[in-house]
């Protein structure tokens, strides 16, 4: 075991890594650890500078020590949060512990950042997670894996990986690419930000316009709220050595830029739809990341054609019956044989999905669903044996797709069809 003194992280591996699992819920990494001793889930992310609790678990209560009061948010807008920080903290994730886990803890119920994933998230792991060691992020097999030195990249099959220096900013890490839009070749500084679902966001400015064909859409929430702005296509994005037509681009509008962080320079972000077509090694202490495309690198870049932003909502016990054959067995009553059935029922926890957001003059918006109806069948199947992924799979899968959809509104079961429609 290697213990460091000033950030106190342990090594609880004989080896010289460690494979932390994770889930893949909208572009996103998803890890279980414990903290304090109890289990969450977190969603891995470099475009966070801080490790944020905004979710506590129903059956248990965590302990932290050392809290005070602080406000979070960015300065002139006005949009400050009231949080507790608090250091001191024990974070386990599979044999890597962190001893000093510092966290802010964001007590306002109305903050739910990921109520989109369907996974009843607790918050954000941030640059603490990828200070100290080489990370590896294989999302082929859904594996992080943390080296504990950084030989692994003198071994031959780190040849076959494209090489990028990147910035480290204020604890986030920038790169540099090219892209193409408008007959126009520009060099753009963005975030590397595996907390973005979308797989690039561009701020406009004098040299990078949206194009005339977009539509305006719900990109996301912040800590301050809800991110609205134009969902567009760019022509082309270079990255090294790899190149991508007609990727998908949000540009947030003006408000909800208010509410990012955004550094000198900056251009936007690059996001998980993107990041997740390579596999990566991310070394914060010498500032490179190396990277090779995988099996998502020729998928489409596809978007909900049906203006239904979803949301998990919490949970609901759903009735499953079973049937046993009865102890007296069967009947025969002339020549049918009847057989007599106990019927005994299990409860089991399943999610609850509603509308957050409707796109104007989308399909969805045309046969008059709204926000905050309560999803209660999809095409023919009930909202418990969905989840998140799978809508939005098959919300994004063809063009002229029927979709039947049914919707508790206020305690009134509605009915609706519409058909899928390309835009961009």
């Amino acid at each position: 075991t290697t213990t460091f003194c000033h950030s106190q992280l342990e090594w609880n591996s004989k080896k010289n890594k460690i494979a932390i699992p994770f889930e893949l819920s909208n572009n996103l990494i998803i890890v279980d650890v414990k903290v304090n001793n109890v289990n969450l889930s977190m969603l891995l992310d470099t475009g966070s500078s801080m490790n944020v609790l905004f979710r506590f678990p129903e059956k248990d209560s965590i302990i932290f020590s050392d809290t005070r009061k602080v406000k979070i948010g960015k300065a002139g807008i006005g949009n400050y949060i009231e949080a507790f920080f608090s250091n001191k903290n024990k974070l386990q994730i599979n044999e890597f512990e962190d001893h000093n886990f510092e966290v802010f803890l964001i007590t306002d119920q109305e903050i739910q950042l990921v109520n989109k994933l369907g996974i009843p998230i607790h918050g954000i792991i941030g640059y603490s997670f990828f200070k100290e060691y080489l990370v590896e992020i294989n999302y082929e097999r859904h594996k992080i894996i943390l080296h504990r030195n950084n030989k692994i990249l003198q071994k031959r099959k780190i040849k076959k990986y494209s090489n990028e220096s990147f910035e480290l900013i204020n604890e986030k890490p920038y790169l540099d690419i090219t892209t193409s839009f408008n007959g126009q070749t520009n060099n753009i500084k963005l975030l590397f930000d595996t907390g973005l679902g979308d797989g690039l966001w561009l701020f406009e400015d004098s040299s990078i316009k949206c194009s005339g064909k977009y539509f305006e859409d719900f990109l996301g929430k912040g800590l301050s709220g809800s991110i609205t702005g134009k969902r567009s296509r760019v022509e082309n994005i270079i990255l090294s050595k790899y190149n991508f037509d007609d990727a998908l681009v949000s540009y947030p509008d003006s408000t909800s830029l208010g509410q990012l962080d955004v550094v000198e320079g900056r251009n936007g972000s690059i996001g998980g739809e993107i990041i997740k077509r390579f596999n990566w090694f991310i070394d914060y202490n010498e500032k490179q990341i190396y990277f090779k495309k995988n099996k998502f690198y020729k998928n489409e870049f596809n978007y909900n054609m049906s203006g239904i932003e979803m949301q998990h909502s919490g949970e609901e016990f759903v009735k499953k019956e079973v049937r046993s054959v009865s102890s007296t067995g069967s009947v025969i009553a002339d020549e049918y044989v009847f057989k007599k059935y106990d019927y005994t029922y299990e409860f089991e926890l399943k999610p609850v999905f509603e509308i957050l957001a409707i796109r104007e003059n989308s399909p969805a918006y045309k046969a008059g669903l709204k926000p905050r109806d309560k999803l209660v069948s999809l095409n023919g199947k009930k909202a418990h044996s969905y989840t998140i992924q799978k809508i939005t799979n098959l919300f994004q899968s063809e063009e002229g797709k029927n979709i039947t959809i049914e919707v508790d509104r206020e305690g009134i079961i509605l009915k609706f069809k519409f058909q899928l429609e390309k835009v961009l």
